[in-house]
């Protein structure tokens, strides 16, 4: 039977309680520091295309 709640294509994660708790106690600086190195290394993957828009959106020029 298919799940009503799932939702169809991208993707999703899982975490543990233990994995959260982890996180937490990272300080905050290093939390920020996590999510900037995340999103350099999967920029570097992303289409051309979507670069595109991206730095488009960021100087203002479509909203």
């Amino acid at each position: 039977m298919t799940d009503p709640n799932k939702k169809h294509g991208g993707y999703s994660y899982d975490y543990t309680d233990e994995q959260i708790k982890e996180f937490q106690k990272l300080s905050i600086g290093q939390r920020l520091r996590w999510v900037e190195e995340m999103n350099k290394f999967l920029y570097k993957f992303r289409p051309t295309q979507s670069k595109e828009i991206c730095e488009k959106f960021r100087r203002g020029e479509i909203g």
